[in-house]
């Protein structure tokens, strides 16, 4: 079989057999127009093809011109033909690229709405950027202001701390808690130990190990080794401040410097404080006594051995008067002590 006419492989096929032609049309989607015919019609066609085409030219011979208009009727006949055959192929095709068309226009239509969405979600983390930028800038000069202030408050907390290492410096004990609550505190802590008649060397030792390890806390007398010093940060104050824990009244600026010697007992070193008020009219619970065994931070001063000479003056000079207590007057250990000589020697020249 073969192809008559049209594109390749859709058109007009013909089909031929010993007796028999066959001629039917493909239109790329279909076979229509089935057509069969004899050997002996389709000789007798070809034969006589004017006759068959055009009946007319078969009458009385026609003008050149009429002729010529004839024949251009049957070609443009034949081209009508052939182009009504191409009109199913031509219309599946125009189908076929609708619904191409379609169906590309849809994939638009989808790709323009995901454009969209993309669009508007990157304009939102676009927004969003710009509100954690500018949240980020706000943060950064908050932080920068707060970083200054915390740098001043730090400077004003160093300076108040200094103030008020300077005012505990020169703060006193009452001598009415030396007198009325100093040794009930003592018995309390050290029950069955007759402690006015150790010396204040031994209570160092009972505090502080002070003699053979330098300094520790073995004893929390009245909370003083578990309060932090502001100026250090570290654990230990003195006794004054420990007391002043307690109770605010037993502290004051001192108005009264002791110069004495540790190897006292408390109880006569005690005993002398009071008759010394009482015979110069002085009110125990208005005098504050600037006593080192007190004042001092002794964990500074016996774990890191300080120099007193060089706060000593200001001490002094500070408390205005100064009061020199002895066991006795003869062979007293007030005299046997390098260091209370020279107390005596700078209250006299300050």
């Amino acid at each position: 079989f073969y192809a008559v006419g049209g594109p390749p492989f859709i058109g007009l096929w013909q089909f031929d057999t010993d007796r028999e032609a066959v001629k039917i049309n493909w239109s790329g989607r279909e076979w229509t127009q089935l057509r069969v015919e004899s050997k002996a019609e389709r000789t007798r066609s070809e034969k006589e093809p004017r006759r068959r085409q055009d009946p007319v030219l078969d009458r009385m011979p026609l003008r050149r011109t009429e002729k010529r208009a004839h024949e251009e009727i049957q070609r443009l006949l034949e081209e009508l033909k052939e182009t009504e055959q191409q009109i199913p192929e031509v219309n599946a095709r125009a189908e076929d690229a609708h619904k191409d068309l379609q169906y590309k226009d849809a994939a638009r239509k989808v790709a323009e709405e995901e454009a969209r969405k993309k669009q508007a979600e990157a304009k939102a983390a676009a927004e969003v950027v710009r509100q954690i930028d500018s949240r980020r800038q706000a943060i950064e000069a908050k932080r920068q202001d707060i970083h200054a202030a915390l740098t001043k408050a730090r400077d004003v907390l160093a300076n108040e701390t200094a103030k008020a290492t300077a005012e505990r410096a020169e703060e006193g004990v009452s001598l009415d808690f030396l007198a009325n609550h100093f040794v009930p505190e003592l018995k309390r802590q050290f029950p069955g130990v007759d402690v006015e008649q150790k010396t204040f060397s031994e209570l160092a030792e009972m505090f502080w190990d002070s003699g053979r390890q330098g300094f520790a806390h073995k004893t929390d007398f009245l909370g003083h080794a578990s309060l932090v010093d502001p100026s250090d940060e570290e654990a230990g104050v003195s006794l004054t401040t420990a007391i002043w824990k307690k109770n605010t009244k037993h502290v004051g600026k001192a108005n009264l410097f002791v110069s004495w010697t540790w190897r006292y007992r408390v109880g006569p070193f005690i005993e002398a404080l009071v008759e010394h008020a009482r015979r110069n009219g002085l009110v125990p619970d208005s005098l504050f006594l600037w006593v080192c065994f007190f004042t001092n931070n002794q964990r500074r001063w016996l774990g890191q051995h300080q120099d007193g000479v060089a706060v000593f003056a200001a001490n002094v000079s500070s408390a205005k008067r100064v009061v020199c207590v002895l066991d006795k007057y003869q062979d007293s250990l007030y005299f046997q002590r390098l260091w209370t000589l020279f107390e005596m020697f700078v209250a006299c020249i300050v």
